[in-house]
Order: C-alpha cells, then structure tokens, then sequence
C-alpha cells in the first residue's frame, strides 16, 4: 500500500521515506467500516473496510507485530513491500470477503503472494 505525503511511515518514523502518493485521484465517499448481516458467519456479520480504514488496521497491525512478517517473520524494510493478508482466505469458502481486524495479518507482498489461498495454521474444530 502506498503512504499519503502527510502520513508518517509506521516502520521508519518519517514522512520523507519509502515513496509517497504522486498524482491526485478523484475521490469517492465510501463508509469506513461496513458490517454485513451474515446468518452464516461465525459473528452473524461480515465487515467490509475502505481503503483508508484498511490503511489504518494495517499500520496497527505493523506495530502490534513488531515490524515483522507474520508469515516469514523477517522485518519489513520498506512500506511498499507491506500488504494485508487475511488469516482465513477469502477463496477457502468460508465468508465471501472479512476484514475484521482478527482476521488481517501484515505481511509482504511476495509471502502473501506463495501462500495464495491456503491457510497456514489449522482451524480448530469446534
């Protein structure tokens, strides 16, 4: 994900690092968080997250692991290698799409892209 240019950089503590936003996008209103009503889910819900609020639940989530990888566990050196990655996939059959914070885990961009759409720790039974 790209930062904005009066977005600080969560691994490096910097506003002038890692790239920033060149050209201006047209805007759209989109909610911050959206929950879905989901009689098939876990929750009963589902939860559906713009862009901007995906932004923030993954700058979290940077520090709550400590500026490491949660799937190969080596330090993120660079913003723009950091993508959110989902505990449960999207393509296991599960919820069509959740971003619930329980659910987002940060991690590079080419470990999200080898795990694809296969889960890495067991579910348990319930």
């Amino acid at each position: 994900m790209k930062l904005r240019r009066n977005e600080f950089c969560p691994i490096h503590r910097s506003l002038f690092c890692c790239g920033r936003e060149q050209a201006r996008k047209e805007r759209r209103f989109q909610l911050g968080v959206q929950r879905i009503e989901d009689p098939h889910h876990p929750r009963g819900y589902r939860e559906l997250r713009s862009s901007a609020e995906m932004r923030k639940l993954l700058n979290r989530k940077i520090v709550e692991q400590d500026g490491k990888c949660a799937i190969c566990h080596q330090t993120f050196t660079d913003y723009n290698e950091i993508v959110p990655d989902h505990i449960e996939p999207k393509g296991m059959g599960g919820a069509w799409r959740d971003d619930s914070p329980q659910n987002i885990q940060a991690a590079h961009r080419r470990c999200n892209l080898q795990k694809g759409s296969r889960r890495l720790r067991p579910v348990p039974a319930v």
